[in-house]
């Protein structure tokens, strides 16, 4: 009966999309409403506060498990189809079959993927598993929206604000679509309201009196907060929250002060967010920013800031993916409680440095420093400005493989397909300068297609949806009366993944000192090595394995790693510029494709095989990082932070040494944060532990280990990721 009820929706959805295809702004809040009374999941009886959904065939979502604004999920409906047919009148099936067939055309992925074929006359990579350096996708992701206002004004102070614009600028459908949008976060809060009264117990008639509260009046209680904020965010599908210390704390401060909750109460209701976030089943975002410069009630967080940490202490899962944003002079309790909770292997919170960052931000991003100061991360680490910009990370770039297609010509060699530019024959490499420049020209067409992708990512998803939910709650759309990407942002931002990064520079070090400065082999032998994965050529391999390796404060290889990393930031942010993007930069972070992208690569200088995983973000290459962690740190610290927007640096420590010189482990990282180290993903494990967890991953499955962007429980990671994991340095002194 789910799968025909699904079916029918869809149905629906697609009626109600059609009916109003004249008006984007009603089109996108009567989906919505419709969408809201099918999605939404009762509340059940361990709920702490009320909002789940469960999404359907068809829907609207700014980026629901990777689909994107108008989204039709093919598949899952067509074996929904096959299996209910026998109980499906011969008109539905016949509905069902012209609904599909609409969607093909009609989903706004097909609209950016048409408009990218007629401008390259090429279809984009779409996984990272097709021959050649890039994939680009689709969705809009990581908007941070202004919270804050929303528990200021609640939902009647917004409506108020929509009224005033309205009444200034006509019969405007985008103001009049807002106005419904708050019309259906009522409903639904009423909807839940009544589901919370039928309980009748202590604890739902407590929330059936929050839910009733927040209908109209602003949020006067810490619970009344939580429940606005979450109310909004899950029926926005939202999954990045912000700077949510800043935005309760106050509610917070003024229960415990005057004895309405305990900090338990909070640390319950937090651990009641956290359960709806697990449900979610988006290890890569959820992320909950603590801390940092620029928050207006500072000493309140802070006090909230400690709750949230004790909640993932005691959740002990991959969400939230809770950062603290750490800043000279900030509360000493905070950051006593951030290594606490790590050293338990919680793996967060992630620690940021405004210290870098604020500046760094700033500049890359071209705005004021009260501006800056609100940066967050989202997903994996790319930044964004709450409630004044956009961030999606829609691509991914292989620098790795770049090198290799260089080498060959163009040529993707381990699909043995050419797909590339043909930068020259290896023999017209007559200096390490003509090869660096051969594969600087092979990025740049795909760094610049990405970008333009990027573009047509934004403006075809704003010829579709004014994206009422976030619009609502960003700067300057009310005031400028358009919506989020019809000019209304303030910062009409993108960023682009990279990956390889150490990897490729690494390769540059050992061949240019072996081929071009010490002459010991020609940039052919070189090549014929890697094409037989130095099969026959195992001392030559030790010797690329013994080249200067970036992580170990080594002159040599450090200054090569800035060196690509400078010009392919570079190179990115011109992209941005010529494709029309306010800013559009890179960030070295890692979803795993770092393991994955690695199996579709060739051998490499750098001494790494065939088929093995390539760095991780900033991180060294696998295992070589052997000068201890201060050298490894001071390797990090040297990129210029404005130059990227979000890079990650994995540490890993025993918890025998993170216990035993705690004191000291804080003093080494606060002096990375306060001397341009940009941030650091602390895992306390041991390597026993994981080698033991391959072999009987039964008895570990809480085993949380830091991936890069994002963390997971390693017994459900492919064994190629888990490998991957296992061989980066573990420190123990």
């Amino acid at each position: 009966m789910e799968l025909i009820k699904k079916i029918n929706d869809a149905i629906k959805f697609t009626d109600i999309y059609k009916a109003n295809s004249d008006d984007i702004f009603i089109r996108e809040i009567e989906c919505v409403n419709f969408q809201l009374e099918t999605i939404l999941c009762p509340i059940d009886d361990n709920d702490k506060i009320a909002g789940r959904v469960s999404h359907g065939f068809a829907g609207f979502s700014s980026q629901y498990g990777g689909l994107y604004t108008y989204y039709f999920n093919e598949l899952l409906f067509l074996n929904a189809l096959d299996k209910s047919r026998a109980e499906l009148s011969p008109e539905t099936i016949m509905q069902a079959e012209s609904i599909a067939e609409f969607w093909k055309l009609e989903n706004t992925a097909k609209k950016v993927n048409d408009a990218f074929i007629a401008q390259y006359g090429f279809e984009p990579a779409h996984s990272y598993k097709a021959p050649g350096l890039a994939n680009c996708d689709v969705r809009i992701a990581g908007t941070n929206v202004d919270f804050a206002k929303l528990i200021r004004l609640g939902l009647d102070g917004l409506d108020e604000e929509i009224k005033r614009m309205l009444g200034e600028n006509g019969k405007s459908s985008f103001y009049k679509a807002l106005h419904m949008w708050i019309d259906t976060l009522r409903s639904v809060c009423e909807r839940y309201r009544k589901q919370a009264e039928e309980k009748n117990t202590i604890h739902f008639n407590r929330m059936a009196d929050v839910l009733k509260n927040i209908q109209h009046e602003a949020p006067k209680t810490f619970q009344e907060g939580l429940q606005l904020f979450w109310i909004y965010a899950s029926c926005s599908d939202m999954m990045n929250y912000g700077r949510l210390d800043d935005v309760l704390g106050e509610l917070f401060v003024c229960d415990i002060d005057n004895g309405i909750i305990t900090e338990e109460d909070a640390v319950q209701l937090v651990l009641g967010l956290y359960k709806h976030l697990k449900t979610i089943n988006k290890m890569h975002d959820c992320r909950i920013i603590i801390g940092g410069k620029g928050r207006k009630h500072t000493e309140e967080a802070d006090r909230l800031a400690i709750v949230f940490m004790e909640a993932s202490r005691r959740f002990k899962e991959t969400v939230p993916q809770l950062t603290l944003r750490y800043y000279k002079g900030m509360s000493q309790a905070v950051f006593q409680k951030a290594m606490e909770v790590n050293g338990e292997g919680c793996t967060f919170p992630i620690i940021y440095s405004d210290e870098t960052n604020i500046a760094a931000v700033e500049k890359v991003y071209g705005v004021p420093a009260e501006e800056a100061q609100q940066y967050v991360p989202f997903g994996c680490g790319e930044y964004v400005l709450v409630g004044m910009s956009t961030g999606t990370p829609n691509n991914g770039i292989n620098l790795l493989k770049a090198l290799e297609m260089t080498l060959h010509n163009g040529i993707d060699k381990f699909h043995n397909v050419f797909c590339g530019l043909k930068t020259g024959d290896i023999s017209s490499f007559n200096t390490f300068d003509i090869l660096y420049e051969a594969y600087l020209k092979q990025l740049k067409e795909p760094v610049e297609y990405a970008a333009v992708h990027k573009m047509l990512n934004y403006s075809i998803a704003g010829q579709q949806a004014p994206y009422l939910h976030l619009s609502l709650l960003m700067d300057d759309c009310l005031k400028r009366g358009k919506p989020l990407l019809s000019g209304g942002v303030r910062y009409l931002n993108a960023s682009s993944e990279v990956f390889g990064i150490i990897s490729a520079s690494d390769s540059f070090t050992a061949i240019k000192k072996y081929v071009y400065d010490e002459k010991l082999f020609s940039l052919s032998k070189v090549v014929e090595m890697l094409d037989v994965n130095f099969e026959g050529y195992e001392k030559e391999r030790l010797m690329f394995l013994n080249a200067p390796k970036y992580g170990n404060d080594d002159t040599e290889a450090d200054a090569m790693a800035v060196r690509v990393f400078n010009d392919i930031s570079d190179m990115t942010i011109a992209a941005g510029k010529k494709a029309g993007l306010n800013r559009y930069a890179m960030v070295s972070v890692n979803n795993s494709m770092s393991a994955e992208w690695g199996f579709y690569c060739e051998a490499s200088a750098c001494g790494r095989k065939r088929g093995t995983a390539l760095s991780n973000g900033n991180g060294p290459s696998l295992g070589a990082d052997k000068n201890g962690i201060t050298a490894l740190l001071n390797s990090m610290a040297k990129f210029d932070a404005s130059k990227h927007v979000g890079v990650i640096n994995n540490i890993r420590l025993t918890k025998r040494l993170f216990t035993e010189s705690l004191a000291q482990i804080k003093v080494l990282l606060t002096t990375f944060y306060e001397n341009n180290g940009v941030q650091t993903n602390i895992c306390v494990i041991s390597k026993n532990d994981l080698e033991n967890a391959m072999l009987e991953p039964e008895k570990y499955q809480n085993l949380i280990v830091r991936i890069g962007g994002f963390s997971a429980r390693f017994v459900t990671l492919n064994p190629f990721v888990q490998r991957e994991i296992i061989d980066r340095t573990t420190y123990d002194e």
